[in-house]
């Protein structure tokens, strides 16, 4: 399958899923979780400058950015989905 028809079908599931839980659609997703990975990174990278220990702002900034991209591999690659 080519690359862009599995990129299709990956936003398709993602869609369905949100569409059906949250009443969004993808692309207001995907830019809820860019701000919000944004807005994460830049609080630890501010923390750090705050005196904040550097290995737990960068453990914490790992799971701000992990957490969306965990979530949509269960969602899209779930036996339901």
């Amino acid at each position: 399958m080519p690359l862009n028809a599995e990129i299709a079908q990956y936003n398709a599931q993602l869609d369905e899923y949100c569409q059906s839980h949250w009443g969004i659609t993808v692309k207001v997703y995907k830019i809820i979780k860019a701000m919000t990975q944004l807005a994460g990174a830049g609080a630890g990278i501010y923390a750090m400058s705050l005196g904040a220990d550097p290995m737990t702002a960068f453990a914490l900034i790992t799971v701000i950015l992990a957490g969306p991209e965990a979530f949509e591999y269960v969602v899209t690659n779930s036996d339901s989905g």
